[in-house]
């Protein structure tokens, strides 16, 4: 059952008297986030009418008012219109996410830092092949991430969501930040059937759409299968990026005006209605080529350049097509030149007999079983041949090829991680993010505790030993008289030292450098386990402490250490060690130290 409103009556009230829309100044776009070359393209339309005759029906609902009538992407109502749509039920959402969104500003800094200089790599849950930008500017582009990454910090339960990316974008032309991150938990909770949540679901949504089309417009889905078995291509695996990323943007924004009022159905019928119209007007190049007549015209422009720009297209597809032998780049382009008339569109795309919301969903679910049945015939059979060393064929032609082989990430950013901001005189909130890139993972989620200070609790090793040596874990941070930071991680107890009396700890242990560069040196038995080689004893030396000093990283010649302090903390001292295979960690091998800090790990 759909929430319906009486009339839109309100919205637009509500979207003039808002708070939110003038403290903001929405009027409509976000212009902070938008390009201004894409603003000064856009004819903001104040005037702009719509039917009066639906707007004031007390018995029209947004469902068939927004089938029937589109409002321009300048339209004022737009200022606030889809915020508005996903907060209907108050009474629901108003309370299910204040605490989250109240912590948004606060999650912000301390994800990204007070001066915004910490880099952090996009989800995992994201596509990056289909990361559009629909015009938004750097600042826009930079608020995408933002908003991902705090939302996929709350939840890791969501592996692949790839219209998280594009959702977000379009939500920031109409509302600011923070009400877009709002929107986007509104939009995946579990009241919306709109955005994929796991990979699993994104394939049953993929092969449920290719079973439909072949159902409901079959000469359409024979004449695309054929082709692409010609020319051994992937039609239907892409069909969800023809809207998000290929249809022009004024089409796009009445078509999500209708999804959040709906479900995954708009945009099944909508890409229904795109690969139908190609296969009757696109897919031939010598329909392009023939002017049209009036009544059977595919074209509806302005009236100011009908004439002119009808020629133009056509000239410019008609060579699109002649010179383009591959007719899925045959699609994407007459997709990207799109110019039907919205009402015809749309009125082809609701008219498609007998599709129901009913046969959609259960078509998603018979995919999913189909898939998760094939998994658990598959996943036996790859431990079989893994563990014999034998290579198993697998059929995996239920499956489309663009979803088994999921995008490499951003694999030399940062990951996502949350630090609070805290004391520190030697390292900034920028370089902690990075260090704890570095430790465990079981540790990712700890938060950084300043243990021990050599400017507040005095300068003998002993007294860091009295601060630390219970705390599981710990980071020792040091500045020389270079102003260059470095130290290392200490993967066990420094109490153990009074144990063992010799080396101790484990090959999480690791060295590093924070300034003037930063490189991490870790164990390099990591390295000779994956050639299938063990290490030598003195490349075991992790860590060792007494009252004289306390050392990082040993060698076979017992004077290459990675790094060791003495007990009055005046000096230093930094070489190549066998343990860590590391540079020096200093300019010089024998330093001043001019102030360490000991940082554990907490709740």
């Amino acid at each position: 059952m759909h929430h319906t409103l009486t009339t839109l009556t309100s919205i637009c009230e509500d979207a003039i008297n808002s708070t939110n829309v003038e403290q903001y100044d929405l009027k409509p776009f976000n212009r902070q986030l938008i390009n201004e070359e894409y603003l000064n393209k856009i004819s903001i339309n104040n005037d702009e009418c719509i039917d009066n005759s639906l707007l004031y029906c007390p018995t029209t609902n947004f469902k068939q008012f927004f089938r029937l009538s589109h409002l321009h992407v300048s339209h004022p109502a737009r200022s606030s219109l889809w915020f508005h749509l996903l907060r209907q039920d108050k009474t629901r959402h108003q309370h299910k996410f204040q605490q989250a969104v109240e912590r948004y500003p606060e999650d912000i800094r301390n994800m990204f830092g007070r001066r915004n200089d910490i880099t952090v790599r996009l989800p995992s849950c994201v596509d990056a092949n289909h990361l559009p930008h629909y015009h938004l500017n750097r600042r826009g582009q930079h608020a995408i991430t933002r908003i991902l990454s705090v939302f996929a910090y709350y939840h890791p339960d969501i592996t692949w969501a790839p219209l998280l990316a594009p959702m977000t974008a379009l939500f920031l032309h109409y509302m600011t930040e923070i009400d877009a991150y709002e929107s986007l938990l509104i939009l995946t909770s579990s009241d919306y059937k709109i955005i994929t949540q796991t990979e699993i679901q994104y394939q049953s949504l993929s092969l449920a759409f290719r079973t439909l089309l072949r159902r409901h417009c079959r000469s359409v889905y024979e004449f695309l299968n054929k082709q692409q078995q010609s020319q051994q291509l992937c039609l239907f695996d892409e069909w969800l990026w023809l809207i998000f990323e290929h249809l022009p943007f004024t089409y796009l924004v009445p078509i999500i005006d209708c999804l959040l009022i709906e479900d995954m159905k708009i945009l099944i019928r909508i890409s229904m209605t795109l690969y139908h119209f190609f296969v009757k007007y696109g897919s031939n190049p010598q329909i392009l080529s023939i002017k049209p007549r009036r009544r059977d015209s595919i074209f509806r422009l302005s009236k100011s350049s009908r004439t002119s720009t009808r020629l133009e297209c056509q000239t410019s597809l008609s060579s699109s097509y002649k010179t383009n032998s591959n007719i899925y780049e045959n699609l994407i382009s007459y997709v990207q030149h799109f110019d039907l008339p919205m009402e015809k569109f749309f009125k082809h795309a609701f008219g498609i007999s007998h599709l129901q919301r009913k046969e959609i969903f259960r078509a998603i679910e018979t995919e999913e079983e189909k898939i998760k049945l094939e998994r658990r015939r598959v996943i036996p059979l790859l431990h079989r041949s893994s563990s014999a060393g034998d290579q198993v064929t697998l059929n995996l032609t239920s499956i489309p090829k663009s979803l088994i082989n999921r995008p490499i990430q951003h694999q030399n950013s940062m990951p996502i991680i949350m630090i609070r901001e805290f004391d520190s005189t030697t390292s900034s909130h920028s370089d902690f993010a990075y260090l704890w890139s570095l430790i465990p993972s079981r540790l990712a989620d700890f938060q950084p505790e300043r243990i021990y200070s050599s400017n507040i609790h005095g300068r003998r090793l002993q007294t860091l030993y009295d601060h630390v040596e219970y705390h599981e874990y710990c980071l020792i941070i040091i500045r020389n008289e270079h102003q260059q930071i470095f130290g290392g991680f200490c993967s066990e107890q420094l109490a153990n030292r009074t144990k063992t009396r010799t080396w101790f700890g484990t090959g999480e242990s690791f060295l590093f450098t924070l300034k003037p560069e930063r490189q991490v040196f870790k164990w390099v038995g990591y390295q000779q386990s994956i050639k299938g080689s063990s290490t030598k004893a003195y490349e075991d030396y992790f860590i060792y402490g007494n009252d004289e000093r306390l050392q990082m990283g040993g060698s076979e010649e017992p004077l290459n250490i990675g790094l060791c302090i003495q007990r009055d903390f005046n000096e230093g001292s930094t070489r190549r060690c066998d343990t860590f295979a590391n540079k020096p960690l200093s300019s010089s091998e024998n330093f001043q130290i001019m102030e360490i800090e000991v940082f554990g790990f907490t709740r």
